[in-house]
C-alpha cells in the first residue's frame, strides 16, 4: 500500500485542525492564525465539529473552552442544537459537559437548557475525553472535572488562562457576530448576515442554508421588503429576496473594503464529518488497501454533496470510473486538493 491507513488519518487530521484552529484564531482564540481566509465564519457550526476534532488537541480545546468564557454569550444555542441534531455533527456528550461547564459561569438559562438536552448522551462505561491522536494523550486522574465525568469523559479540571481576546466586531470574517450585536442573537441577525454577504436567495434556501424554519425566514424577509431593507423579485414561480449589500456592509463594518464570501459551514462540516469518522473507525490491522478503498469510497459518496455544495470551489472526481482499489489514489489526491482549498 503506497499510503497506509495510519499515514493518511495522521496528515489528515493534522491538517483538519489546524484549519479549525485559524478559524478560532480569527475569533479571537490566542493565536496565530496565518494568512487571512476569503469567508465569512459561522461559529455554531464550528463549535459543534470543534466538539468532535479537538478531542485530538488538548491544547485546542481548552482555547476553545477558554474562548467560550469570554465570548459565549455571542453564540446561539438554540441554532447551535438545531445544527447537532439535523446534521449529525459535532459530539453530543462532550456538547453536553462544555455547556454544564459554561451554565456555571453564564447566569442566563441557555446553557443550562443545553446541558439538559445532552443529559441521554453520557458515555457509559467512562471514557477518556482526549483520544490517542498525533501523539496527544491525557489521561484522567484524581482532581478529574466533574462537568465532563458527568457525561462520561474523563480529563483533569479545566484551566482556562484567560487570554482569548472578545471577537473583534470590526474583522469582516465575524460579521455574523457583528450582525448580532447590532439586531440581537437570532434569526435576524443571522438572516441579514447571510444576505450581507450573497446575492440574497429564496426564504427557503436562506433557512435550510441557516438551519431556520422557513416559514419564520419568510416572515422576517416580507417584513424586511414591506418596510424597504430588502428587495423581491420573481424567479420562476419563487420569490428571491436580496438587500443594498454595499449600504448594509458599510453601515455595519464601516470603512471595511473586504468583500468576504458565504461559505455553507453546516454543508462543509457535514462533509467532513463523513471522512473524519470513516478515517477514525478503521481498524488499521485489519484492513488492507481493498477495504482502505472502500471505506474510504463509502466517506466520500456521503460527504460528496455536502463538500460540493459548501461554497468552498473543492473539484471532487466521480468514482464510478474507479473500481476497487483503483480509487484509492483518486481518494487521496482529492482530499489533499481539498485541503489546500482550506488552507491556502
Amino acid at each position: 500500500m503506497t499510503t497506509s491507513i495510519v499515514t493518511f488519518r495522521n496528515e489528515f487530521t493534522e491538517r483538519v485542525l489546524n484549519f479549525v484552529w485559524r478559524q478560532w484564531c480569527r475569533m479571537g482564540v490566542a493565536g496565530s492564525s496565518g494568512r487571512s481566509d476569503p469567508w465569512v465564519i459561522d461559529p455554531e457550526p464550528v463549535l459543534a465539529f470543534t466538539t468532535d476534532v479537538a478531542r485530538h488537541d488538548a491544547r485546542m480545546f481548552d482555547e476553545v473552552m477558554d474562548w467560550l468564557d469570554t465570548n459565549g454569550r455571542w453564540i446561539n444555542i438554540q441554532r447551535l442544537s438545531t445544527v447537532v441534531r439535523q446534521d449529525n455533527v459535532g459530539d453530543r456528550a462532550v456538547l453536553g459537559a462544555v455547556a454544564s461547564w459554561m451554565a456555571e459561569r453564564d447566569k442566563s438559562m441557555k446553557w443550562r437548557g443545553l446541558a439538559q438536552w445532552t443529559v441521554a448522551d453520557v458515555r457509559k462505561p467512562e471514557e477518556s475525553l482526549f483520544r490517542p491522536g498525533m501523539g496527544k494523550t491525557i489521561s484522567g486522574s484524581e482532581h478529574a472535572d466533574a462537568h465532563f465525568q458527568r457525561y462520561g469523559l474523563v480529563r483533569d479540571t479545566v484551566r482556562t488562562r484567560g487570554m482569548s481576546q472578545s471577537v473583534n466586531m470590526e474583522d469582516p470574517v465575524n460579521i455574523v457576530f457583528k450582525s448580532r450585536a447590532v439586531f440581537g442573537i437570532g434569526i435576524r441577525a443571522d438572516v441579514m448576515a447571510y444576505m450581507m454577504t450573497t446575492e440574497g436567495a429564496h426564504p427557503r434556501d436562506v433557512a435550510r442554508t441557516l438551519g431556520y424554519n422557513h416559514m419564520r425566514v419568510q416572515e422576517m424577509l416580507v417584513g424586511l421588503a414591506d418596510a424597504g431593507i430588502a428587495f423581491v423579485r420573481p424567479v420562476g414561480r419563487a420569490k428571491h429576496y436580496w438587500i443594498d449589500r454595499d449600504k448594509w456592509r458599510s453601515v455595519l463594518m464601516g470603512d471595511q473594503t473586504s468583500t468576504l464570501r458565504w461559505v455553507n459551514w453546516r454543508a462543509l462540516t457535514r462533509g467532513l464529518t463523513a471522512i473524519w469518522r470513516e478515517t477514525w473507525a478503521i481498524d488499521e490491522a485489519r484492513a488492507d488497501e481493498y477495504i482502505f478503498s472502500s471505506k474510504m469510497r463509502s466517506a466520500m459518496q456521503a460527504a460528496r454533496n455536502d463538500l460540493l455544495g459548501s461554497g468552498m470551489r473543492f473539484v471532487i472526481e466521480d468514482d464510478k470510473g474507479y473500481v476497487a482499489e483503483a480509487y484509492l489514489p483518486v481518494f487521496l489526491r482529492d482530499v489533499a486538493n481539498m485541503l489546500n482549498v482550506l488552507l491556502g
